[in-house]
């Protein structure tokens, strides 16, 4: 505890003398939280996107939040953070990723499915994020399309054994088995930890 009050001291002194410094914000809230002080975290992580978007790496730092808050699994307030994120940064594919990731653990497929679709679209040479796609479809039944879209996922990197898994579950699932458990990039970094979804810098868990 007093390791807690002594870093958020410390970075409160470093706000003071630079109140729009990103990293600290960043640092702060996850400090707030991992204290069991949430809603002061949530504050923290909120101001970011209040930030002037000229502010360095602002996009990477507001997903390192919604990274954060995925991994230690308050999925509600990483979707609320990226809800707005997507609409102040509507060109930034790694928000749309992490939006989709969230509702997609919320159960809100069809909003996981929009959100990896405009990630696709935004970075349509990205196969992790074409990966996360398929199996999003996947997830939300729209079986027919999952398939393609995680055969295009296997074509652009056939060494890719998460793609190969998709596509082997989602034919399964096709012919009347089960998905399985097998999934998104994100997951190893988003996530508390299996394998799932996302890029290298972002390997989420479920």
């Amino acid at each position: 505890m007093g390791d807690s009050e002594g870093s958020v001291a410390a970075l409160k002194r470093t706000l003071d003398t630079m109140p729009t410094c990103a990293p600290a914000i960043l640092t702060m809230g996850s400090v707030e939280y991992l204290a069991g002080r949430s809603a002061a975290g949530r504050e923290s992580f909120q101001s970011l996107l209040s930030l002037p978007k000229r502010t360095e790496d602002i996009r990477r730092i507001i997903d390192e939040a919604g990274t954060f808050l995925t991994r230690t699994g308050a999925y509600e307030d990483g979707m609320a953070l990226y809800r707005t994120a997507v609409k102040r940064y509507p060109d930034a594919a790694t928000l749309f990723q992490g939006l989709g990731y969230c509702a997609g653990k919320a159960g809100l497929h069809e909003e996981a499915v929009s959100a990896s679709q405009r990630a696709v679209e935004l970075e349509p040479d990205n196969q992790e994020m074409v990966n996360d796609l398929g199996w999003t479809l996947a997830e939300a039944g729209r079986l027919l399309e999952a398939r393609e879209i995680l055969e295009r996922a296997v074509a652009m990197d056939p060494s890719d054994e998460l793609a190969r898994e998709n596509l082997r579950l989602c034919k399964q699932r096709a012919a009347g088995g089960r998905i399985g458990k097998a999934g998104n990039a994100q997951a190893a970094s988003r996530g508390p930890r299996t394998i799932r979804r996302k890029s290298a810098a972002h390997r989420r868990s479920p």
